[in-house]
């Protein structure tokens, strides 16, 4: 009798194994579970298709191992350190959502190819973190519940007990079970195709429409989940490509907006500019905007992780006294959003720099390596018209691969990094002396940018000496989730109202806020107070992506009780904004500020491809056909904002997912089949472009076939 008990609980225990495990997948694809996931709508198809799937490998890793596991004590001990090492799979998935918002693929793992000094300490604290603050410990449940029961059989029983599984029945059941398996296969592939066939969001379906094992699986084993989308669209042939592009193409002297069916043009005329904008008569061409920057000197800010809701916050905005000044000599972006994907920073570079979307799932920086992109960039504009170009970044030169990338993919005359620094004496561990004054030192693993900021105006200085035009790139490095090293420290009673409200990650990002304040003043003030504005230099400012604060502290810094969509919202809007100094001073009392030329606000949605365009435009750039897809920055032409890592798509009256076209905000509204096919379409179009080395000359040259005279 005690032996026949003992079968029950070797099978209970075999059972347990199958439910647990297979529920424990629920953590990376439930959004009621996990935050930090953006799912598809879970259909009823799709939880069967899982189901079948998270069993299969299963039952397929299980049988194959009791082939050579003969006893019960045996088999129920390898069945627990299998499913130690599962739940601590999904844990570090569910990780790896906290920190990107989407499902792990391997394509994303090129990431982790990024030197992690200065990073790793703070992300692994967070992560670990995780485990108590939002209970992720409960993802080793299914470990916790079999090894008490193994504790709690008779072992002794157990290792008696022998089971012996026959050759027949073992590929028999293996035969069933890969039917099945191949069956859901099939049923994912269908599903897939009739949703959304575009391969960012491809591992968030899959986790949820095949299961997360046999993606996995299938992903460790070679990546067979990608979708070819030039022959899904049936692009076969020039003539197609071309028609397929220039639907979308911007650069026409004229062209129909898909939103609101007007007319539009690539030579912008100030009569159809937004009507909040004041142009100095020095640099008025009549009626014409295209060109009116034309042979100044450009230098374009990256502004790290910096989000709109800190300028829009009435309590945190006051802080941004130099900022706020700034303003109202700039034309401002009011509605501007990040279009990154997995490659974050270097996404939002990427879609400034090209006016190209990133695919979202990978990241082209470290893709450069496997292939030679052959892609238009701002610098080779410049380069072209006898600028010199130049980036400037505290981190190492390998960073994101940009030792290859900056020069060889943008063309980059010279790329300055925290290398050559340290050549020219830079001394890290001693930190930079950025207040005299007040002794104050910043201390960081990279480059302050405070001196970022110094050598930037060094280094246009002594052009504007020699006479050279330039184009100058300096990338700042703070803040940068964990959000450590800021030189002002956590300091108490800054927030008081929030100190015991928000987290301590939440409370050092928003503490931020005069160090990037001062930052920003240190492009244009030096530490003396003199005027460090470069003469006849544009200052284009932009953030690449916002803080990745998805803890619900924004409900509680906002006042509001927000959905998911709405916090997605907030957080992929971030600032831009272009100041045209002139040589009139306007006081402010402590310092002055070079009056705008260029001042104004631009309420609609824009978005980093769109400041492609805008700079192409305004300084006359030399792009000649080759087609591009942004809207203007100082047109009233309505326009879309891509996320490309999660698929959220806002419009000027709304913001809705592609994964689940119903989650939207307000709610009142409704997306039309036209404008989410649409979108779609360009969406799969644009991936293609970035999907081989030479797709986008064979575009431009497609529609030069077909359209040019």
């Amino acid at each position: 009798m005690k032996k026949y008990n003992q079968w029950s609980v070797y099978f209970l225990f075999i059972g347990l194994f199958f439910i647990l495990n297979i529920l424990n997948t629920y953590m990376l694809t439930a959004s009621v579970l996990n935050r930090y996931i953006a799912p598809f709508t879970h259909t009823f198809l799709g939880e069967i298709n899982a189901f079948l799937g998270n069993f299969s490998i299963l039952f397929l890793i299980m049988t194959v191992a009791f082939m050579f596991v003969k006893k019960a004590k045996s088999r129920m001990v390898f069945l627990i350190v299998l499913t130690f090492f599962l739940n601590v799979f999904v844990y570090a998935m569910g990780v790896f959502n906290m920190f990107f918002g989407t499902a792990f693929s391997i394509p994303a793992s090129t990431i982790f190819k990024n030197p992690a000094d200065g990073f790793a300490m703070g992300t692994t604290l967070n992560a670990l973190l995780e485990l108590i603050t939002y209970w992720r410990i409960v993802v080793f449940i299914p470990f916790v519940v079999l090894l008490v029961i193994y504790k709690l059989s008779d072992r002794q029983i157990l290792s008696g007990m022998f089971l012996k599984i026959t050759v027949q029945k073992t590929l028999s059941s293996v035969l069933l079970v890969s039917m099945t398996f191949f069956t859901a296969i099939m049923s994912y592939y269908q599903q897939f195709q009739a949703t959304l066939p575009i391969n960012a969001v491809k591992s968030t379906f899959a986790i949820q429409n095949l299961g997360v094992y046999p993606y996995y699986v299938g992903e460790f084993f070679g990546r067979p989940f990608d979708l070819d989308l030039q022959r899904f669209l049936d692009l076969e042939t020039e003539e197609k490509i071309a028609e397929a592009y220039q639907f979308y193409n911007k650069n026409q002297e004229v062209y129909i907006n898909a939103f609101d069916n007007k007319t539009y043009s690539n030579r912008l005329l100030l009569s159809e500019a937004v009507s909040d904008l004041f142009i100095d008569p020095s640099i008025r061409n009549d009626n014409q905007l295209h060109g009116i920057l034309k042979d100044r000197n450009l230098v374009l800010i990256h502004l790290e992780s910096m989000n709109s809701f800190l300028l829009e916050h009435a309590t945190i905005s006051e802080r941004f006294v130099f900022l706020n000044r700034l303003f109202e000599q700039s034309f401002v972006f009011n509605n501007f959003y990040n279009n990154v994907g997995m490659g974050v920073s270097s996404d939002g570079e990427l879609a400034v720099m090209t006016g190209l979307y990133p695919m979202g799932d990978r990241t082209l920086y470290w893709e450069y390596n496997d292939i030679p992109y052959e892609l238009e960039s701002i610098p080779m504009f410049f380069n072209e018209m006898g600028y010199y170009t130049e980036a400037i970044h505290g981190d190492k030169e390998t960073f994101y691969n940009r030792d290859k990338v900056y020069p060889e993919l943008y063309g980059f005359d010279h790329f300055h990094a925290i290398e050559d620094f340290i050549e020219e004496g830079y001394d890290v561990e001693s930190g930079y002396l950025y207040d005299s004054v007040n002794n104050k030192v910043h201390l960081s693993p990279w480059i302050s940018d405070y001196h970022l900021a110094d050598f930037t105006y060094q280094v246009g200085s002594n052009l504007l000496q020699s006479s050279t035009p330039f184009m100058l790139f300096p990338v700042t490095m703070m803040p940068h989730t964990p959000y450590d090293f800021d030189p002002n420290g956590l300091r108490p009673g800054l927030f008081p109202e929030y100190e015991n409200l928000i987290s301590r990650i939440t409370l050092k990002y928003i503490s931020y806020v005069d160090y990037i304040d001062d930052v920003i003043k240190r492009f244009f003030i030096s530490e003396t107070g003199q005027d460090h504005t470069l003469d006849d230099s544009v200052y284009v400012f932009y953030s690449d992506h916002g803080s990745g604060l998805k803890n619900g502290d924004l409900d509680i810094l906002l006042n509001e009780s927000l959905s998911v969509i709405e916090t997605r919202k907030i957080l992929q809007k971030v600032p831009a904004w272009i100041y045209v100094p002139g040589d009139e001073m306007v006081d402010y009392g402590d310092y002055s500020i070079r009056k705008g030329l260029l001042v104004g606000k631009q309420h609609l949605v824009r978005s980093q491809v769109d400041l492609f365009r805008t700079i192409v435009e305004l300084f006359d750039l030399p792009i000649d056909d080759s087609p591009y897809y942004g809207v203007h920055g100082l047109s009233t032409e309505p326009t879309f904002a891509l996320d490309n890592r999660l698929m959220d798509v806002v419009m000027d009256d709304y913001i809705y997912s592609m994964k689940n076209p119903l989650t939207l905000y307000p709610l009142h509204e409704e997306v039309s089949a036209l404008t989410f096919e649409y979108i779609k379409r360009f969406k799969m179009l644009s991936d293609i472009i970035v999907s081989s080395a030479d797709m986008q000359s064979i575009i431009r040259d497609a529609i030069r076939g077909r359209y040019g005279e």
